[in-house]
C-alpha cells in the first residue's frame, strides 16, 4: 500500500512474516503509533491483534488490543500515540489473553474465526507470526516469542 500526502513522496509498508510456523505461544512485542495508525500482529496467521490508535475512544473490537472484529478489550489500556506501549499475547488451544500495558484486557477468550487479512480459513494448522505494515507506518522492537509451557 502506499501513504502518499500531496507535495510528498509515496511510501511503500509491507508486512512482515515468520519462516517458521508456531501453535501455542506467548509474545511480547513492543510498539509505536504515529497519530491515526494502523496497524496488526497476526498470531498463527489467522488472528489479528489489533494494533491501532484508539486513545480515548470508547471500547470496540477495532480497538488496541482487541482481536479484530471479534473479541472487544474489557478495558482501555491505551497511551497516546508517540508513546511506545507493550503488548503481551498468550496464544493456547485457540484461546487468548492480551495484556496491553501492563494490563489485561482479554482473559483466556476463545477465537471462533478468521479475522480479516487471514491467510487462509483454517483455524487448526500451525502458522507463521506475521506484523501488518501496509496501512501506516509503524515501529515495532524487543519482540520475544516462546513456546506456551506444556508444549
Amino acid at each position: 500500500m502506499k501513504d502518499a500526502e500531496p507535495g510528498k513522496p509515496e511510501l511503500e509498508f509491507a508486512n512482515l512474516r515468520t519462516v517458521a510456523e508456531f501453535e501455542d505461544f506467548s509474545l511480547h512485542v513492543e510498539t509505536c503509533l504515529a497519530k491515526n495508525g494502523n496497524s496488526g500482529v497476526y498470531i498463527r496467521g489467522t488472528d489479528e491483534v489489533q494494533i491501532f490508535d484508539s486513545y480515548g475512544k470508547p471500547l470496540n473490537s477495532h480497538n488496541m488490543g482487541a482481536i479484530y472484529s471479534r473479541i472487544t478489550p474489557t478495558a482501555a489500556a491505551e497511551k497516546p500515540a508517540g508513546e511506545w506501549q507493550t503488548v503481551d499475547i498468550l496464544y493456547v488451544a485457540r484461546h487468548v489473553t492480551v495484556v496491553l500495558n501492563g494490563i489485561k484486557i482479554i482473559d483466556n477468550q476463545p477465537v471462533l474465526g478468521p479475522t480479516g487479512g487471514a491467510l487462509w480459513p483454517e483455524m487448526d494448522r500451525p502458522g507463521p507470526i506475521y506484523l501488518q505494515g501496509d496501512h501506516t507506518g509503524i515501529e515495532y522492537r524487543n519482540l520475544v516469542l516462546r513456546r506456551a509451557i506444556g508444549n
